[in-house]
């Protein structure tokens, strides 16, 4: 074939490829905008999501808890005292009803602890998580919003 065969035959295959690419850009574009006015205006896909937080406006406070660490190389044990933020008055009778769970609950999940894994400050709040997720275990919806550690002792 001659030079200007070639040619003729890669114009098109240039020319159409600018025309997908252009329409890809052009997609990309309007699937962005959708999403950011969808955002921005909390419609269509984050209709249902709130950025307000429910907030612990009270506390219930725990008796002391000790606790033997699992630490199979030494007896070390931990001493703490821990109180409960929920938000609704009505959640308190919920919680006095089941205090013996609750502290059920907290004291197995702080017998499984080795010292490592909580005598770390940067774990404390990895420790708090999970003793809320555990407790509100408990509770249908989950009525416990944040877990504060009063007193905290290792032995």
């Amino acid at each position: 074939m001659s030079d200007s065969v070639m040619n003729e035959m890669k114009e098109p295959r240039k020319k159409s490829t600018k025309k997908i690419i252009l329409l890809a850009l052009v997609l990309a574009l309007a699937v962005v905008a959708f999403f950011a006015y969808s955002y921005l205006t909390k419609s269509f896909i984050f209709a249902g999501e709130s950025e307000e937080q429910p907030v612990a406006s009270q506390v219930y406070t725990l008796d002391d808890f000790v606790v033997n660490l699992k630490d199979p190389s030494s007896k070390r044990y931990l001493k703490t005292k821990i109180a409960l933020g929920f938000e609704d008055k009505k959640d308190l009778e919920l919680l006095m009803a089941k205090q013996m769970q609750i502290r059920d609950v907290i004291i197995q999940t702080l017998r499984a602890k080795t010292t490592d894994e909580i005598m770390a400050v940067e774990k404390t709040d990895y420790l708090k998580k999970e003793l809320m997720d555990n407790v509100n275990g408990l509770f249908e919806p989950d009525i416990v919003l944040d877990v504060y550690m009063v007193d905290f002792l290792i032995q």
